[in-house]
């Protein structure tokens, strides 16, 4: 072989080797304008849909204005009592302060709510007084004042031993509210999941 020959086929090969690397560096710039395209669309289909929640964020806000001022009216009133002895405390109370002494038998129990998170239990109430009349209906009301999420269940009026007096067999039941427990569930379904990111 002379010397031009080999001059030509040493030429060949950096040619061919210029050529193969040409091509690897043209696969890799295409491949690093797609992802870079990829990136782009999906910023430009976050940012659409970062719009589309907010939107959709304002006009759930605008329909449930009237639900939620409803609600932070009642809130005091269901964060007042949160517990059992609390529903206890606040009858007896009430019996305390309206003066309702002869009280026949009062008893409590607690109801659980199965598959109920926003009210996992409420406190049924049952009792017996006798007074005089405007004392035991003005109790009732002083009930439904101090427990306004109580729903009655039971009111028989019967009269009492005297002519002033009255018997009310009466029956209550208070929900026992977990707020906590409803915003967490709130939280939890709010949240979107993160995107994997795979690596190239």
């Amino acid at each position: 072989m002379n010397p031009k020959q080999l001059a030509c086929i040493i030429l060949l090969m950096i040619i061919g080797t210029m050529t193969y690397s040409a091509q690897i560096i043209h696969k890799k710039v295409a491949a690093t304008r797609a992802e870079a395209e990829d990136a782009e669309t999906a910023a430009v289909t976050a940012e659409n849909e970062r719009s589309t929640a907010e939107i959709e964020t304002a006009v759930f806000k605008a329909n449930t204005e009237e639900v939620r001022r409803f609600l932070r009216s009642w809130l005091p009133s269901i964060e007042h009592v949160q517990t059992q002895q609390e529903a206890e405390q606040t009858i007896q109370l009430s019996l305390r302060e309206r003066g309702i002494s002869l009280v026949h038998s009062i008893k409590t129990e607690s109801k659980q709510s199965v598959g109920n998170k926003l009210i996992p239990k409420s406190v049924i109430t049952t009792l017996t007084i006798e007074e005089e009349f405007a004392k035991v209906l003005n109790w009732l009301g002083d009930i439904e004042r101090r427990l306004p999420t109580a729903r009655m269940k039971v009111v028989q009026i019967t009269g009492g031993s005297t002519g002033t007096q009255l018997k009310m067999d009466v029956s209550f039941e208070t929900p026992i509210f977990d707020l906590a427990a409803a915003d967490a569930d709130k939280k939890k379904a709010t949240a979107k999941p993160k995107p994997k990111v795979t690596k190239s």
